[in-house]
């Protein structure tokens, strides 16, 4: 804020009534005081939401002795209320004020009829903060005034305002308002309007980089889960085909074997690991119905090969007999 400039415009306030909850401090758009100063309020959500992030109650003096130096070194500056919550409409910025005691009497008994906002803007008039406001003499912007009859300003959330174009609007529609971009002299209604048309379009056409349809996702899903399935059957045959070959299960246990291998690996690994291939032998290749490696095979096998030589036969022959 250190490129800004501090600025206060009194205001008028009608005569009668008593100190309101809700005073107008800043009109919508392109303003000009009394004395020829000129400036806007482009972003009304903007000040609001600058004041939220600041969370202070903003103060509201006399004279605006608050901005005045020369004041605070006579002695305490008295605050004549404080400014609690800020909100926009049609109309301008409006701030709900909790009052003195003090400035409650003053303004019920005219001592003072004019609000005078103090603010901060740039080289273009634009205002960017608000500073708080005084009870002043003197009016320069034209604003609704304090203690107004005919102009109530009240709560805005609640329903004692019974046209939502006069009374302030809440923060947070001040906030969609300017997210959703609707009319600047939208009233509350038409943001929510314009809020709900927004989900439903973005329900309605979701946006294809962020999202996948659940169906794809689904059969995604099922494709990935077919897949692991038969390669994991697929595993667990191979294992018992070999476990068998090796002599681990005899092959009337082979259904047994692939259901343990493909429900529980390490059950059926746990099992190879501790068992012995007590069923080798039945794996091995015959000869004359001698397994394989025999010692007496090998005798057999030249015994047979030098009658058949006598013979003049094929050991297939002598084999039958």
């Amino acid at each position: 804020m250190s490129a800004l400039t501090l600025a206060t415009c009194d205001n008028a306030l009608p005569p009668g009534g008593t100190a309101p909850e809700w005073v107008h401090l800043l009109p919508a758009g392109n303003m000009q005081g009394r004395d020829g100063r000129a400036y806007s309020l482009p972003d009304p959500a903007g000040v609001i939401l600058d004041f939220q992030e600041r969370g202070i109650d903003l103060p509201v003096d006399y004279e605006h002795q608050n901005d005045k130096p020369e004041a605070k070194l006579k002695g305490p500056v008295p605050a004549a209320g404080w400014i609690k919550e800020l909100a926009h409409n049609a109309s301008g910025l409006w701030g709900r004020v909790e009052w003195t005691a003090t400035a409650r009497e003053m303004i019920g008994r005219k001592e003072y009829r004019y609000l005078s906002p103090s603010f901060f803007h740039n080289k273009s008039g634009q205002i960017m903060r608000l500073k708080g406001a005084g009870l002043v003499h003197e009016p320069n912007l034209h604003l609704k005034a304090l203690a107004s009859q005919e102009a109530p300003m009240l709560d805005p959330k609640t329903k004692a305002n019974p046209n939502p174009e006069t009374g302030p609007v809440s923060p947070l529609i001040a906030r969609l308002a300017k997210v959703l971009n609707p009319s600047p002299d939208a009233t509350e209604e038409e943001v929510m309007d314009a809020l709900e048309a927004w989900l439903t379009e973005k329900e309605a056409k979701p946006d294809p980089k962020k999202f996948i349809p659940v169906e794809a996702v689904q059969q995604m899903l099922q494709e990935r889960h077919l897949e692991k399935s038969v390669m994991a059957e697929g595993q667990a045959q191979q294992k018992v085909n070999d476990a068998i070959r090796k002599g681990y299960f005899p092959p009337a246990l082979r259904d047994w074997a692939i259901a343990l291998c493909r429900e529980d690996a390490s059950s059926f690994d746990a099992f190879l690991s501790g068992s012995a291939p007590a069923y080798a032998h039945l794996s091995q290749e015959l000869i004359s119905g001698v397994p394989a490696g025999n010692p007496r095979s090998v005798a057999q096998t030249e015994a047979e090969a030098a009658i058949c030589a006598q013979l003049g036969l094929k050991p297939e022959q002598l084999a039958t007999g």
